[in-house]
């Protein structure tokens, strides 16, 4: 965080704290808010803080408005305005939820307090995708930091809960709300790139009761389609040159390849939720809950890449020459469709001082990911060249006069096209039992009983082709390409040329072209075997926890125990016969908790705790498999590991929490993780023939790779080897300026938020940075609702943080880079539930970046997609 961002968060703080003392009421004091009717963003907030103060634990919530809006349009970016919750952005959107800048994959997420799944294969299945989630049939959402015994013990950085509505959210025996938005791309398309259309979503309720308000019945939907535009560029590799008097050059560094990327992304959300529910008297009640989303996803690449390897001359530390180097184009379609589905049916019932909950969940989870990808490769004919370096790490490469012209498609011949299907299938299943016994009005116990069996495959598959027995190149059909273009944005314009997917697929499939094709059969094994595997995690928990009341001070202690067995399976390639084979473990995990809240006096409590959580290792970590890809020689080779057992957190934590009035809170806390048996990927390089093959060998892959075209094999593996520490501050400060402003201004009020973190991984004796951890994360919203307008301003930041780690040379780590996102919505209330509004997202338009060798300059990734604003409309009844 820069000096000038700290002044003004201390500055924000210190007014709220200034000023809020006004607001401050009497204990006996029934003070009703100025405005008779709570209703839009200031509805959103009263929620949010009731729920933090009346909760067991550290928790932090958003709450719909009247109209059934959460912040965004999706959860992930909601939550990105929680102190110490980060989103990681993916193709301008917010995907995984960090926590405490812990690694989403040891977050957890549920679907009404029941396990939620994941339709990923990306970070080993066990991240979930938020944005998949709209926030249209949401009626809460929950961030629990510090877990109690009668959660789950998954969730080291904690548990993202989101509710979906229910019935009996209103009073009314029949109400409803919808939704609809349309927006403008600030990056529109070129009339010859795929895709590209302005964006739209629809979010539907419809809710009833019957006279007697026993039973009740709800439906929900949300529609979202979006087409933008993300040209990107990357630099990989970064080296180093010396010195080298012969030739003149000072030396310096620069990367190996240059690419830009023009990125054509297309999402297709659907969400439907579903409840209905009994509640025949005031101590029994039934339910039964189905939520479906689905997602529809097209990305498009076009890439080109310009080699930068051979001759590199320093005439200055930033400029200089090449010499004659290879053009690098592909052309690459994913298709990805996910399904989420969840069944619930449960009951309470409530038999003298005795409450039985209990509740069974079936969820079924699918990805199906087809793609499509074209390679074509040039000789080491382009150049010699000029070029310079910018202090953003950009190469800009200058053809020298009389060079051939790089935008020729003749010029660039064919290399391979792979088709691939990855299939992934999840089935859970779980059941849970819980009792509690409130022995008196300061004191109550609750035990309970948890079964989830999850079952999850994956399937891969990919077809190759080569070159046949006749020549083909990127000029050989018209309908390759669509003409050459200039590939600009805020750091760099590059060449590029428009081809067509679509065209390449179709010249593949017609007989008359089986010439220039040749089906590669030798990597059978890699491509159809290696990455698969099958995978069944059994973990059956017990609790038991108490919670007494002693004048201001509740005290909340219990243990949780749980003991997780995995069965799996993959495929090992024994001679020329592939065998699937079977491992697994099994570990128990013990997990004691100690909470103590302080009501110091009405508006103050305090809140102390320690707690245990464990964070289990990633699918593909543990099942026996291999996952491998190539690209351009360059091979990645990732083994399982099925000995790998869970991660265990200790976590400390304390707060203090002053709620002046209610739309008023003013926070600070401070928490410590303990991580032990920590996950740790070890990494090795190899890049001559010979540690090739030798590795390839030793990793019994002889014959399933072959290794005659690679230049590079990364090899990866996890193991227990590390232990982490994370502490960290977290600061909340909320309230509306009523009690000070003049009438005319009332309806003024700000919120901030910002987190500070430091974290280590000890590994083999050293100690690194913790991985996907932002040291600081904060943002600011300054809001207005009076006289039918609701407005509001934000902004937030999250700092960089490192991703990947080469435990063999720390010039190959990557840091993902800083990241801060100004968004502004205001509605108007045209009368009674009914309002018109206008939102725009990413004003700035800040692009995701990426650097390596943790330095910045040396630039690996800045893609950009621009702005969005958007036109709507909501009506309640």
């Amino acid at each position: 965080m820069s000096f000038r961002s700290i002044i003004l968060l201390t500055a924000s703080l210190s007014i709220l704290a200034g000023h809020v003392a006004a607001q401050e009421q009497p204990a006996d004091d029934d003070r009703v808010l100025d405005t008779v009717v709570v209703q839009g963003s200031q509805l959103s907030r009263l929620k949010g803080i009731a729920e933090k103060r009346d909760a067991l634990s550290v928790i932090d919530a958003l709450g719909v408005d009247e109209l059934g809006q959460l912040p965004d349009n999706n959860v992930g970016e909601s939550l990105n305005r929680i102190a110490g919750v980060s989103m990681l952005v993916e193709k301008g959107e917010g995907r995984y939820v960090q926590i405490r800048g812990i690694n989403p994959s040891l977050n957890n997420v549920t679907i009404n307090g029941a396990n939620m799944g994941s339709p990923e294969t990306e970070g080993g299945g066990r991240n979930a995708p938020l944005d998949i989630i709209s926030g249209g049939v949401l009626g809460a959402v929950q961030v629990i930091k510090a877990l109690t015994p009668d959660l789950d013990g998954q969730g080291i950085g904690g548990t993202v809960n989101v509710e979906t509505k229910s019935p009996f959210d209103k009073d009314e025996t029949l109400w409803g709300y919808a939704n609809a938005r349309y927006g403008f791309e600030d990056i529109k398309p070129d009339d010859r790139a795929y895709g590209g259309s302005n964006p739209y979503s629809l979010d539907g309720t419809i809710a009833g009761q019957n006279n007697a308000g026993t039973f009740g019945w709800l439906l929900a939907g949300s529609w979202s389609d979006r087409e933008y535009i993300a040209p990107g560029y990357y630099a990989d590799d970064w080296a180093s040159y010396e010195a080298d008097p012969a030739t003149g050059s000072v030396g310096g560094n620069a990367p190996v390849n240059v690419k830009n990327n023009y990125y054509v992304i297309g999402r297709e959300r659907l969400n439907l939720s579903g409840t209905v529910e009994f509640r025949p008297t005031d101590t029994s009640k039934y339910f039964a809950r189905a939520f479906y989303a689905t997602w529809d996803e097209y990305q498009h690449r076009n890439r080109y890449e310009q080699n930068f390897d051979t001759d590199i001359v320093f005439d200055t530390p930033t400029s200089g020459t090449s010499g004659e180097n290879r053009i690098a184009m592909n052309i690459r379609l994913e298709e990805p469709h996910k399904d989420i589905f969840s069944l619930a049916a449960g009951g309470e019932n409530i038999v003298n001082a005795l409450t039985f909950n209990y509740e069974v969940n079936l969820n079924k989870n699918k990805l199906d990911e087809p793609y499509a990808y074209w390679e074509w490769r040039s000789g080491k004919d382009f150049g010699p060249n000029h070029w310079t370096l910018s202090g953003d790490g950009v190469v800009t490469i200058t053809p020298d006069a009389g060079t051939p012209d790089r935008q020729d498609p003749s010029l660039i011949d064919f290399r391979r096209a792979r088709f691939q299907t990855s299939k992934m299938d999840e089935d859970g299943l779980t059941g849970q039992f819980d009792v509690r016994w409130d022995r008196d009005t300061d004191t109550w116990l609750k035990a309970g009983l948890k079964f989830r069996q999850t079952d999850r495959s994956w399937d891969y598959a990919t077809t190759r082709y080569d070159g046949g027995s006749s020549d083909l190149n990127l000029g050989t059909s018209a309908s390759f390409t669509k003409g050459a273009f200039t590939n600009c944005n805020d750091v760099m314009c590059a060449p590029n040329l428009f081809m067509d997917v679509d065209a390449m697929n179709a010249f593949l499939a017609d007989p008359a072209n089986a010439d220039y094709f040749a089906l590669n059969t030798s990597d059978t094994f890699v491509n159809n075997y290696a990455s698969d595997y099958d995978i069944t995690e059994t973990v059956l928990a017990g609790y038991v926890m108490g919670v007494r009341q002693m004048g201001p001070v509740q005290v909340i202690g219990g243990v949780r125990l749980e003991a997780t067995d995995v069965d799996s399976s993959g495929y090992l390639l024994d001679g020329e016969e592939v065998t699937k084979i079977s491992d697994g473990g099994d570990y128990l995990t013990v997990l004691p908790d100690l909470l103590v809240n302080w009501d110091v006096m009405d508006s103050l409590k305090v809140r102390g705790s320690i707690t245990r959580a464990l964070g289990r290792p990633e699918y593909d970590a543990i099942a026996p498999r291999s996952s491998y890809s190539e690209e351009l020689g360059i091979a990645n080779l990732s083994i399982g590991n099925p000995d790998l057992e869970a991660r265990v957190s200790w976590n400390y934590d304390a707060s203090v929490e002053w709620y002046p009035n209610e739309l008023t809170l003013l926070s600070a806390a401070v928490f410590y993780k303990d991580i032990s048996d920590d996950l740790v990927g070890l990494s090795e390089k190899f890049t001559t023939q010979a540690e090739i093959v030798a590795e390839l060998e030793r990793r019994g892959l002889t014959g399933a790779i072959d290794p005659t075209e690679l230049t590079q094999l990364d090899t990866s593996t996890t193991v227990n080897a590390g232990s982490s520490t994370l502490k960290g501050l977290e600061l909340i400060a909320q309230t509306q300026f009523d009690n000070f402003l003049p009438d005319y201004l009332a309806g003024f009020g700000m919120a901030a938020s910002a987190t500070f973190l430091d974290g280590e991984t000890k590994v083999n004796g050293e100690t690194l940075p913790l991985v996907n951890q932002a040291e600081q994360t904060y943002s600011l919203t300054a809001f207005y609702q009076n006289h039918g307008i609701d407005a509001s301003v934000s902004y937030a930041y999250n700092g960089s943080f490192l991703t990947d780690v080469d435990l063999n040379n720390s010039d190959n780590d990557l840091d993902q880079g800083e990241f801060g996102r100004w968004d502004a919505k205001v509605s108007y209330e045209l009368r009674d539930n009914m309002k018109v509004f206008i939102e725009g997202v990413n004003l700035n338009n800040e692009p995701t970046t990426e650097f390596q060798g943790r330095v910045k300059a040396r630039n690996t990734e800045y893609e950009y997609v621009g702005s969005t604003v958007y036109l709507g409309f909501s009506y309640g009844f």
